[in-house]
């Protein structure tokens, strides 16, 4: 401890940085005066999401009032992701008004995939009521049908009506649906948001009730020129010659749209002359996940001409970012056509360059600018590595290669390392069907790559692929594809493995699964997916108690099972007192149950 204390500042804060917040301040606090100067980031901002039950407690009773004693705390995060009923557990302590008062400086709040019961409680308890809250971030994973009224309502009536905030992110797997907003609500601090809507109608009325954004980040889910409602606005709007953009702040906007049943290119021109601004907005990204080639109309989406003739109107537009995925390809000569018209004085003084892809087996062209600068998923399906050579997806961060139809072509290690070097950016990659000869390896080393997820795959030789990406430390695959499960294998190679997710583990035989378990020493999360319907539940318990003995690190266990179970069982007290949240929800025909340790 002693050379620890003759670093210089500078290199404490370096080796500080590899710390998240909790384990710096738990490591470190009050260890002596110059440290808890050096801590000042860590005490401001905590991320509650990978913590173990009881380091959430610790923190709460413990660390956040030594803290707050000094040093107020400004931003949080929390969820039911890898900590499941963190939030309800969150709003039953923030009724005693002694942990309510450590968290009244709060301006950023990040919260993931809560229940809907949950996030109204959060809201009108704890949101409300914070007067600095400038900063929000809801991401919401499931929605049920039977809800989804009451979820708007909650969003619209009392998240966007927050009168303090300034940023707000909502990501949810359904658009919302703004046709009941009442003409006089409006939400004018609002400069920076981020939002899922149903249609290109629900985008029309937001605009009008956000007048001060500078920042709009849009997902559609349909697009249907045909709409009557879309007509009827777009008509009125027309008729309103007094005013171009409603959004005369707007500098950025990014448009998404998840698929297009009709398409008119007029249409979009019309609703973008209602959003970008001529004087101020300077960047426009334009993303289509999925259209068909049915119609000449679609055809004019990766025309240059017509897109040169709408950006031409907006002169201080100065970054432009295309993204466009069509089922059905064009004709050779419609190809070149298209890539040409994209090259015009217009584009090249501008610098904006593009480039598009071609692959089977579905047929699918992607036309996107260069760099590419959208972190959507991008998948693909390879048969000749050759379709990479003028390809650089510079800014993809998912990659998914599907050879469900490739039988006969098979990946070496030289063309996989070629095709991954594509994609600098790259973090989660997602194999399907995957052919591979890898025999000599020399590792792959992209910083950022930290997922693998293999799929409908027989005989993976899973020591290879890991020692082949030697950073991953996420990993999903079928148990019964792992051809190598039963060898003894070197210990060190799965040390990196933080997280693991094994489906189709046989109830039948579980010393197998248990004995391959032991090659993860490090394990903080855990996903089983167990397929057969016949296992006891005393079985359960006996396999549970085995890891949570074997595994004292896994904070988080989630079990997927094919049949229910007793709901009688006192988990807390079978687990050896280790759970503390028990959870569970029917998933198609198998049920899920979620431990926080």
């Amino acid at each position: 401890m002693a050379r620890l204390f003759d670093f210089p500042d500078e290199l404490l804060c370096k080796i500080l940085e590899y710390l998240s917040s909790y384990d710096a301040l738990y490591s470190f606090f009050n260890l002596n005066i110059r440290f808890n100067r050096l801590l000042m980031p860590f005490k401001h901002q905590i991320d509650l999401t990978y913590l173990s039950y009881g380091q959430f407690m610790n923190f709460i009773k413990i660390i956040l009032p030594t803290i707050n004693k000094d040093e107020p705390l400004y931003s949080l995060k929390l969820g039911n992701v890898r900590t499941p009923g963190q939030i309800d557990l969150f709003n039953t302590l923030i009724y005693d008004q002694t942990y309510r008062d450590y968290f009244d400086n709060i301006n950023k709040i990040i919260i993931e995939c809560p229940r809907l019961n949950e996030l109204i409680i959060f809201v009108e308890n704890f949101l409300l009521s914070l007067s600095n809250l400038a900063s929000l971030s809801i991401k919401i994973d499931h929605i049920r049908d039977e809800d989804f009224h009451k979820w708007t309502q909650l969003i619209v009536n009392s998240v966007l009506s927050i009168s303090n905030l300034v940023k707000l992110e909502i990501e949810m797997p359904t658009g919302l649906v703004l046709s009941r907003v009442c003409n006089t609500t409006m939400f004018n601090s609002l400069v920076d948001l981020s939002l899922s809507l149903t249609l290109v109608t629900d985008l029309l009325i937001l605009i009008q009730h956000t007048p001060n954004l500078e920042k709009l980040s849009i997902r559609i889910g349909w697009w249907t020129s045909g709409d009557r409602t879309l007509l009827k606005m777009l008509d009125e709007m027309r008729l309103n010659t007094d005013r171009i953009s409603f959004l005369i702040h707007l500098k950025k906007f990014h448009l998404t749209i998840d698929s297009i049943l009709t398409f008119q290119f007029e249409h979009l021109e019309q609703v973008l002359y209602r959003i970008l601004n001529n004087e101020i907005t300077d960047s426009f990204s334009f993303i289509i996940q999925n259209c068909l080639n049915h119609n000449s109309e679609l055809t004019q989406l990766i025309d240059g001409q017509r897109w040169e003739s709408l950006l031409s109107a907006y002169s201080s537009l100065n970054q432009f970012n295309l993204f466009i995925r069509i089922t059905g390809c064009l004709q050779a000569n419609e190809e070149i056509y298209n890539i040409n018209s994209f090259k015009s004085k217009y584009f090249l003084k501008k610098q904006w360059s593009f480039s598009y892809f071609k692959y089977a087996p579905k047929e699918n062209i992607i036309f996107y600018s260069i760099p590419y600068k959208s972190k959507e998923l991008f998948d693909i399906s390879i048969n000749n590595h050759e379709i990479f050579n003028s390809f650089p997806i510079n800014y993809a961060s998912n990659l998914l290669i599907d050879q469900t139809k490739n039988e006969n072509y098979r990946f070496n290690e030289s063309t996989f390392d070629i095709i991954l070097k594509k994609f600098p950016s790259l973090q989660e990659l997602r194999l399907i069907h995957f052919k591979s000869d890898l025999s000599i390896i020399n590792p792959i080393s992209i910083p950022l790559l930290h997922t693998l997820k293999v799929e409908k795959e027989q005989n993976v030789n899973l020591s290879k692929l890991l020692e082949l990406l030697p950073l991953t430390n996420t990993l999903f695959i079928s148990f019964l594809s792992i051809y190598d499960r039963n060898k003894p294998l070197d210990i060190c190679q799965y040390n990196r493995i933080r997280e693991l997710s094994l489906i189709d583990v046989p109830a039948n035989d579980m010393n197998p699964f248990l004995l391959f378990l032991n090659q993860f020493p490090n394990l903080h999360i855990l996903h089983i997916h167990i397929y057969n319907q016949r296992m006891p539940d005393e079985c359960l318990l006996s396999i549970l108690n085995k890891i949570t003995r074997t595994f004292p690190s896994i904070i988080y266990l989630k079990l997927q099972l094919e049949r229910d179970i007793d709901l009688s069982i006192d988990w807390k007290q079978q687990c050896n007192g280790l759970v503390k949240m028990y959870l569970k929800s029917i998933i198609f025909v198998g049920i899920l149950v979620h431990l926080w340790f």
